[in-house]
């Protein structure tokens, strides 16, 4: 019996003894808990990617072209340059060779109309002389008058239809400069790929321009560089 009493002690206190050690170090329950806070975050964390990606990307579906070019011009990706045209009119040769053109053709039809309205106004003179020291019939003058009027009116006309040949002139010269600066930069671009090329002049639609992106005498200097090598004689 006492043998019993004296083991029993012994036996339950190395059935306790492991609880009592674990219960007072507290180790493996701190273990436990930052692991479970540990993937908690994680978990949160991927949540939060996921519903960020899926925002922007559903943002995206349904934003705006202008919108997305604003971010593109924002982003840098977007390469834009721009040229003076006032610069372009001044120094490009084939401007120079139609307004060449131009001028010697205005001159031409203008010396025409001179001449005409010359020999009219002298007519006219000689007919009022007549009429004024009357040696000429009335009906005669009555002639004359009526043939002044009509040459009076086949100058005016004249002059009419040189102005409008000349404006038609000058409307198809711009054309076809047009086309020429147009052409020349899409085969300057394919070395720089420009997003856009700007015509800037002053008092147009552009306030403000970066000179940085100014290509406007690189440009001036390639395109006469072309020109020449078509039009060797006028150099």
């Amino acid at each position: 019996m006492s043998e019993e009493l004296n083991n029993t002690p012994e036996a339950s206190n190395k059935e306790i003894q492991p609880v009592n050690e674990s219960t007072n170090t507290g180790q493996p329950l701190k273990a436990d808990r930052s692991q479970v806070l540990l993937i908690l975050n994680i978990v949160i964390i991927l949540g939060l990617v996921v519903l960020y990606i899926l925002f922007f990307t559903r943002g995206s579906s349904v934003e705006s072209a202008g919108a997305k070019s604003l971010k593109k011009i924002n982003s840098g990706s977007l390469a834009i340059a721009y040229v003076n045209s006032d610069s372009i009119l001044s120094n490009y040769a084939l401007v120079k060779k139609m307004r060449g053109d131009l001028t010697a053709k205005s001159s031409r039809l203008e010396a025409e109309i001179a001449g005409k309205q010359k020999a009219y106004e002298k007519d006219a003179a000689y007919f009022q002389e007549q009429v004024k020291n009357k040696s000429i019939s009335d009906q005669s003058a009555q002639e004359v008058y009526q043939s002044l009027m009509k040459e009076q009116q086949q100058i005016v006309n004249l002059r009419d239809k040189y102005s409008a040949d000349l404006q038609q002139h000058e409307f198809n010269l711009n054309v076809m400069l047009l086309d020429s600066v147009t052409n020349f930069l899409k085969r300057y671009n394919t070395k720089f790929r420009f997003d856009y090329i700007l015509g800037y002049n002053k008092g147009g639609n552009i306030y403000l321009a970066n000179d940085t992106l100014n290509i406007t005498n690189d440009v001036i200097r390639e395109i006469n560089k072309e020109y020449f090598a078509k039009h060797p004689d006028e150099k």
